[in-house]
């Protein structure tokens, strides 16, 4: 499952014109750094941070075959268990609404299904589950209101064709976005507005944005492409003007790597100013940005995959 994983943080999809990065240079150095989980065994994936800043999810494989769900307070060295399936819980989605619900996905019965969990922290409930039996969905996104949740989809997980869904969680009525190819979208805070990882012909995935009227796409927007690198893992600043990606097979440092995630990059929500983020050689990707500024990402650094964090400079 690792290594089907890492197709889908790090897939190597589209690329079309956005406005050019600037150059690099020996003088990039990125901003300090915290690291936020530890360990040898095992890795720490999909950070995800409450609305308030004060909660941190994650999946980590450190204390057992498969990953689990976790949480810890922000600054706490303590993690509490979410979940104790069969198999692998990934992706997990605390709703923007308050953290008594925990969307995420699992593949307990084989397939990959979104999930939602009822007062996680207080022991939870029964997982319901959302997506359509017969079908793998991963990567779930909260409405701003909580009342929605798109994801990911796919008939064949390996070589399918993956689309956007949203589900409307108060009429239980599920909408299809047949025309939108992509993975791992993420709702805007501010607005219906989808961010989403696209694939191309090109081999090198870029970063668009879809309008979402209730019950159809509307409108897709290319915010992000390069012709030398890919652009991966999008995610919202919590205002909603910025956006975080991570790139593949871009640095120096990694020439040539195409399988794994590379740097942390930053641009405007209108696709102006991309600038690189983190610089150092090592594995940089699965971005979430915080309440407080703070992104937090996944990052080898440390020798295995941990969460660290980092607050990007402010734009004026």
């Amino acid at each position: 499952m690792a290594r089907t994983f890492r197709w889908l943080a790090a897939a190597a999809l589209a690329a079309g014109c956005s406005p050019a990065p600037r150059p690099f240079s020996d003088e990039d150095r990125e901003p300090p750094v915290t690291q936020v989980t530890a360990g040898r065994a095992g890795a720490d994936r999909d950070p995800d941070v409450s609305a308030d800043g004060n909660l941190v999810v994650y999946a980590s494989s450190s204390f057992g075959p498969g990953f689990d769900l976790f949480a810890r307070r922000a600054g706490s060295n303590a993690a509490v268990r979410l979940t104790s399936q069969p198999g692998d819980e990934r992706f997990p989605k605390l709703s923007p609404a308050g953290p008594d619900r925990l969307a995420y996905c699992s593949n307990e019965t084989g397939e990959w299904a979104v999930h939602v969990l009822a007062d996680p922290l207080g022991g939870g409930g029964t997982p319901e589950r959302l997506s359509r039996p017969g079908r793998h969905a991963v990567h779930p996104s909260w409405s701003p209101d909580g009342r929605k949740l798109a994801w990911c989809s796919a008939d064949d997980f390996e070589g399918g064709a993956w689309t956007l869904e949203v589900r409307d969680l108060e009429t239980g009525l599920t909408a299809v976005l047949e025309d939108v190819d992509g993975i791992l979208p993420e709702w805007s805070p501010r607005a219906d507005v989808i961010l989403f990882q696209r694939p191309g012909r090109l081999g090198l995935s870029s970063v668009w944005t879809v309008e979402f009227d209730g019950t159809a796409a509307r409108r897709m927007t290319s915010i992000f492409s390069s012709d030398d690198f890919a652009a991966i893992n999008p995610a919202w600043s919590p205002d909603g003007r910025r956006i975080v990606f991570a790139t593949v097979g871009k640095s120096r440092a990694r020439a040539g790597m195409m399988h794994e995630a590379d740097d942390l990059w930053t641009v405007r929500a209108d696709g102006s100013e991309p600038t690189r983020l983190t610089s150092d050689p090592a594995s940089d990707g699965m971005p979430a940005w915080a309440a407080d500024g703070r992104i937090y990402f996944v990052s080898d650094r440390s020798g295995s995959p941990r969460i660290w964090s980092v607050l990007p400079p402010a734009l004026p």
